[in-house]
């Protein structure tokens, strides 16, 4: 028997169910009315979940079922299986609906998209994006101080009183 980590009411295409989260991470749906388990999403009721959670008018271009994601996809470290639903609409936007559960997940789009490039460029983490305490970026932080205290040593080293002004005074 696995142990039940939490329990939640949640709602699904107008039905309420029973989510639980088992200790080893996994999602099972029981329906609320009957107690049955509740099988995984299937397309169709994927699509009608991302519909009901957009707010623009768009048709479905495709719908794909993800098990599996590398560290470079803009689902990356997430619950999964997920059913990726994307919209023929602009800026490219893809609503995520977990596949267990129903939920709404995430909604990524093009803006989203040039926004994580920049945070990866930012952060130096060209794997998996999220890790800013990574040893590429410590050593960049720690030149630049030094870069920053050699300036002030060699100030004070080529400090001249009489040489250094920051104005001249006119003598009348």
């Amino acid at each position: 028997m696995k142990s039940i980590a939490k329990i939640e009411l949640v709602e699904a295409l107008g039905e309420p169910y029973y989510q639980l989260q088992l200790m080893t991470g996994e999602y099972r749906l029981f329906s609320a009315k009957t107690g049955q388990v509740k099988p995984q999403f299937t397309e169709d009721e994927a699509k009608e979940i991302a519909k009901s959670y957009i707010t623009f008018k768009a048709e479905i271009k495709e719908a794909q079922l993800l098990a599996e994601v590398d560290d470079h996809h803009e689902y990356r470290e997430r619950h999964l299986p997920v059913w990726a639903i994307a919209f023929d609409y602009e800026g490219d936007p893809v609503v995520y609906v977990d596949a267990v559960t129903g939920q709404f997940e995430r909604i990524r789009h093009n803006t989203w998209r040039a926004f994580d490039w920049l945070w990866m460029m930012h952060t130096m983490d060209y794997e998996t994006r999220d890790d800013f305490g990574n040893g590429l970026l410590k050593a960049f932080s720690i030149l630049g101080l030094i870069t920053v205290l050699s300036g002030f040593l060699l100030f004070g080293v080529s400090y001249n009183k009489r040489e250094f002004k920051f104005f001249k005074v006119r003598k009348s």
